[in-house]
Order: structure tokens, then sequence, then C-alpha cells
């Protein structure tokens, strides 16, 4: 019978049977079991050559065999100080503290103190007329506050300006300069006004509610001050002063 002799293919020629063996893997599996062998037999030989080495240079007397031995030098005539122990003295007895001590009585070599009389006392000798300090006593005034009258908004008899409302309205129109700078920048409109009439009737606290311009804000409130005195409201009879309100109309008419 004859042998096959036909060659079985190794693992690498397996793995990399139908793929490209000369991209570089297949060269290293090829080479990895003598790569290895030669890396081993390198590092013995290193360590042989090392352990050599280190025996050759070791000299004779230089290696130490079981713990060494400390020789401390000391002079014949040393003689080494003893230390004493610090004296511990006992703590000091306390102090006493005397007990029942009896007052000592002594003379007062100062003398009496001159009387003080109280206030009540120099107020009975002013009095009984045996005065000998001048004592002058000032009340202390508490300062006057004045009491500001109650300002009405409505009460039952109003404010009433001679000849009525036409005639205030009147008035007012009449004594009223309109502003040659509101004229020549064409401003109008309505300022409406608020004053007091007092208990006499004069007019008093004029405050702009609504205004326009500073111009005609303040020619209004300077005709309201120039107005004649009025009726005086008055409450239960008796005259109070009254918030009182007026428009004052600055209009341009077409010329």
């Amino acid at each position: 019978m004859k042998r096959n002799e036909k060659k079985v293919p190794e693992f690498d020629e397996i793995i990399f049977e139908n793929r490209n063996k000369e991209y570089g893997a297949y060269d290293l599996r090829k080479r990895y079991k003598s790569v290895i062998s030669f890396s081993i037999l390198g590092a013995l030989a290193l360590c042989a050559v090392f352990v050599i080495l280190s025996f050759s240079l070791l000299k004779e007397g230089t290696a130490s065999l079981g713990p060494g031995v400390i020789v401390i030098a000391q002079m014949d005539n040393f003689k080494p100080e003893v230390i004493k122990q610090p004296e511990i003295k006992p703590p000091a007895e306390p102090v006493k503290t005397p007990q029942n001590i009896v007052p000592e009585v002594v003379t007062d070599t100062i003398g009496l103190t001159a009387f003080l009389p109280t206030t009540d006392e120099r107020v009975q000798t002013t009095t009984d007329g045996n005065v000998n300090d001048t004592i002058v006593y000032v009340e202390q005034t508490e300062e006057i506050v004045p009491v500001e009258p109650k300002i009405f908004i409505i009460v039952e008899e109003m404010p009433e300006f001679p000849g009525g409302n036409e005639a205030l309205l009147g008035f007012i129109r009449k004594n009223s300069v309109y502003p040659a700078e509101a004229l020549n920048n064409n401003i109008q409109g309505r300022v409406i006004l608020k004053f007091v009439v007092n208990t006499d009737g004069s007019v008093d606290r004029i405050e702009v509610l609504k205004g326009i311009d500073p111009l005609l804000d303040q020619e209004a409130v300077r005709v309201i001050s120039t107005l004649p005195k009025f009726k005086p409201g008055r409450q239960s009879g008796v005259p109070v002063p009254v918030w009182y309100s007026v428009p004052v109309l600055f209009q341009i008419h077409n010329r």
C-alpha cells in the first residue's frame, strides 16, 4: 500500500488561506516561536553575566556576615553628670480670714456737712420773707401752635361772588392778558384752578388743578389773585373757609 505523503497544512496556513500573506501579520505569526525563544535565551544570558560580575567585583573582607557591632569609646576620667531631682516645695499655708472684727470708733475731725435745704423749704422761706438767696422761679411756657381752621369743601351756604358766576367769569375775561409768546405759538386751552375763600371773603391758597402751559398757568393765577372779596360761605350760620374752583379759558379767535 502506498503511503500518502501529502503534507498537512499548518495552522497559520489554514488561517491565512485565501488571504494576503504579504500584509505582515502572516510573517509575524511564522516567526513568533523563534522570536520568543531568542528573547528568553537573551534574558537568561544577561542575568548570568550580571551575577558573574557581582561576584568578581566583591573584595575580600568587604562582605557583611551577620549583624554589625557598635563600639562606643569612653575616656578613663569620664564621670557622668548626675541629674538631681528638682526639690518640691510644700504649698504655702492659706491666709486665715480674720473673723468677728470689732469696728473701731473714731472721732470725726472733718466737721459737720453744711445743711442743704430742699426746694420746698426754700419756697417756704421765700414766702415767710426770710430770704438768704435770690431765687427766681420762671414758669415754663408752652409753645403756642396756632390751630389751622378746617377748610370745608361743601357747606350749607357756598361762597358767592358779587353778581354771581356770570360776573365772576366776566371779571376774569376782562382782566386777563393773553401772553404774547403763547399767542404767537398758538397755545390755547382751559386752566382749572382752586382757591380758598376765607371767612372775610378774601381769596387765598391759589393752586392749579389742570394746567396747559406755564405762561397761561401764571396768567390765570395772577387774575384770580386780583378777585374782589366774595360773600363768605357759612356753616350753621358761622362764616367758614371754603375751597372754590373756577376755569379760566384762553382761546384764540380767528382774525
